[in-house]
């Protein structure tokens, strides 16, 4: 996104002195400046060291300006007239240290200058005017005008913004790392995957606000899957674990997998900035449950105060399979009774929506004050059955019933509610369908329904016809806006998702395995660009299995997550990655195939099932293949056809207010398909039968079923 040319946006880093910057950033709007105005940022590597800016605009009309706010005054060694020499070297310092890394990037070379001027200035409140010297300059508010004004025109073309932001923003460390070499028509679909990963390089203004934005407690980033949310939690930590490198700053998570992920972005995020490997003492990656062979959040408070450690299968027994983690919390909690830990300055937070409550106190009560904790969500990601709950609920109340938690957004200051409206790694067409049948609008009754309208526009969506109101019909399309441009030049729209029934689930897994190993013959792509999702958790061990030897009767290789590699990895070169829904979760790639989708629209607990179905359709980067077989699978199937046949519109009556809580259980109730798995209608049946019954009566064979159904 190209920042507009008369406008000014203000994005708040961490900064030491609220009075001076608003007095800052007030006078720079006085100036008329336009640009992006970054307060406390970047933080870049100088002489084997780090240097902080105070602030820098990047501006399309005067290029970069780098403002130093602290350095006027601290030495009077000067002639009357001229810039202290405390001012010029901190000027020298800071152009440096932002040519040299602009100075790496060949799109922002030109000979052997930059393709932007970058100017320096001191302000200082006593100057009492403009004064240059040489490249130096200094300057009071009043006079920033003239300053700006001063300055030759930048004159940039967009594609020169786009790289000169994609530097700034560090965002290029987020070029693919598959060069793609094995490319041979420009037309294949490797082809176009490798123009819409380098197309990725660049934060839009809510990105910028996630990842650098700084709330001095706490913060909370919502988003559509695909926005990018996992980028910005990283950047966020990287960015303040290299300007505190004093803080413990833990980031956590629900899907083991994203291990990975994590450490890979914050250790390219954080060497971006000081050429260094992260701190791993004070800069912490932890499961939010752990086990003996990795700690996690729950597991090291539990050892902290002495209390007993659950594991998923000792916690389901005392509690439910879906209520285990918020057992062992709670169990958690009520030991520490009024304690507090302060083990961490902040933690950060990704797959909220699939974390219970008394996780987020947990970690209420771990955070130093002034609790800075920062979650992030996407509320049809939940892989649970119930929508995040507020800020209040979350964290709960003080002895005098105030919200220990509230957010509020001002003018002027850092956002503390952010949400992020634009989808970069589904298409907009599967992104539609996706929410269409997640929340099973072409359905009767419908699955679920946000309980605010106005979350749709929020989520980058806008009103083609009707009214966004409770009761009220509406036909809802992507704003163009939150569809970024590559896609509809890249990417045909009958292409990007297909829906495909068969006679039984072998000649399902068969029709895969050979599609995949046409997709690698014919299309240029590798075995890494797959990923291969099963619904259906309980049984993803059985169903993969026969997966697997279906690729491998195609000469394929195939990685079963946690059964035949590591659990906290998910993607190998040379090799077909399948795993269930929840280690699939917050990841992607090119190509996905969900296979028996039908599980998604049978039996109870209707709204769970279309959640993961909506997740497991966003992994997907360009191409997703949606298969099934049975009658269940035919009511999908006939969802999708209205949803394309609407012009990829979301056309709908709105419920009334009062009806929202009691959808999804009034789906269940009309759900014309029984449950076709076997005799229990969902594993919490199978496991409220047993949990009574003393472990040691369990057969042994059982006992390991059910030590083995947790997300591995």
């Amino acid at each position: 996104m190209t920042q507009a040319t008369n406008q000014l946006d203000v994005v708040y880093g961490e900064y030491s002195d609220l009075t001076q910057v608003r007095e800052f950033v007030s006078g720079v709007k006085e100036a008329k400046c336009t640009g992006t105005l970054y307060i406390g940022y970047p933080v870049l590597s100088i002489d084997d060291g780090k240097i902080e800016f105070d602030a820098l605009l990047v501006s399309p009309n005067r290029g970069i300006i780098v403002f130093d706010l602290y350095s006027a005054g601290e030495v009077t060694d000067h002639k009357p007239g001229s810039i202290p020499t405390s001012s010029t070297a901190r000027q020298e310092q800071l152009y440096a240290a932002l040519f040299n890394r602009l100075n790496s990037f060949k799109e922002l070379r030109k000979g052997r200058s930059l393709v932007v001027d970058i100017s320096t200035v001191t302000l200082n409140p006593v100057a009492g005017g403009l004064k240059s010297q040489d490249e130096f300059h200094e300057s009071s508010i009043e006079f920033l005008s003239d300053f700006y004004e001063s300055l030759s025109d930048a004159n940039l073309t967009s594609d020169q913004e786009q790289h000169l932001n994609a530097a700034i923003q560090r965002i290029s460390n987020l070029k693919p790392q598959k060069k793609r070499l094995n490319i041979t028509r420009d037309d294949s679909r490797g082809a176009v995957i490798k123009r819409i990963e380098e197309q990725i390089a660049n934060l839009d203004l809510w990105q910028k606000r996630g990842s650098i934005e700084y709330v001095n407690g706490p913060q909370r980033i919502r988003g559509l899957a695909g926005s990018g949310k996992t980028v910005v939690l990283a950047l966020k930590a990287a960015y303040l674990h290299v300007k505190r490198p004093d803080w413990d700053i833990a980031i956590t998570f629900n899907s083991r997998a994203l291990y990975q992920q994590f450490e890979s972005l914050l250790t390219r995020f954080v060497y971006s900035q000081i050429n260094d490997e992260p701190d791993w003492t004070k800069l912490h990656i932890l499961h939010s449950w752990g086990d003996s062979s990795k700690p996690g959040i729950y597991s090291k408070i539990v050892h902290q105060i002495g209390s007993v450690y659950r594991d998923f299968s000792s916690a389901s027994r005392k509690w439910t399979y879906n209520t285990a983690f918020s057992g062992a919390c709670q169990e958690a909690l009520d030991a520490m009774g009024e304690k507090e830990l302060d083990l961490f300055d902040m933690v950060l937070i990704d797959e909220a929506q699939d974390l219970p409550t008394p996780f987020f106190r947990l970690v209420y009560k771990t955070v130093k004050d002034p609790k800075r904790i920062i979650w992030a969500y996407d509320d049809l990601q939940s892989l649970g059955d119930t929508q995040l709950p507020s800020p209040k609920d979350l964290f709960g109340v003080d002895l005098n019933g105030t919200p220990l938690v509230a957010l509020k957004n001002k003018v002027d200051y850092p956002q503390e509610d952010i949400v992020l409206p634009r989808c970069y790694r589904t298409p907009p067409e599967s992104l539609v369908i996706a929410h269409g049948l997640g929340f099973g609008i072409y359905r009767e009754p419908v699955v679920q329904m946000f309980p605010q309208p106005k979350i749709w526009e929020r989520l980058g969506y806008q009103i083609k016809s009707g009214s966004l109101q409770f009761g009220k019909d509406v036909e809802l399309i992507r704003d163009p806006e939150s569809v970024p441009e590559f896609f509809g030049r890249l990417l045909k729209p009958d292409e990007v998702i297909q829906f495909k029934k068969f006679a039984d689930v072998l000649s399902q897994y068969q029709w895969v395995a050979n599609e995949i190993k046409r997709l690698i013959a014919e299309e240029d792509l590798q075995c890494s660009d797959f990923l291969i999702v099963i619904p259906d958790t309980y049984k993803s061990k059985s169903i993969s299995a026969r997966m697997l030897i279906a690729l491998q009767r195609e000469g394929l290789m195939g990685r079963i997550p946690g059964v035949n590699s590591s659990r906290d990895s998910l993607f190998a070169e040379d090799m077909i990655s399948i795993t269930h829904i929840y280690r699939a979760k917050g990841n992607e790639a090119p190509v996905v195939f969900v296979i028996d989708a039908d599980y998604c629209n049978q039996g109870k607990e209707l709204k769970q099932k279309r959640n993961i179905l909506f997740t497991a359709i966003t992994r997907s980067r360009a191409w997703a293949y949606v298969c099934g077989v049975t009658s269940a699978f035919d009511g999908i199937i006939a969802e999708y056809a209205n949803i394309v046949d609407n012009g990829y519109s979301l056309n709908f009556e709105y419920p009334a207010e009062e009806q929202i809580p009691q959808l999804s259980s009034a789906a269940d109730a009309l759900s014309l398909v029984p449950d076709e798995s076997d005799g229990f209608t969902s594993v919490r049946d199978v496991l409220e039968k047993v949990k009574d019954v003393p472990w040691e009566q369990i057969p042994i064979d059982i006992q390991e079923v059910l030590k083995n159904l947790g997300p591995q």
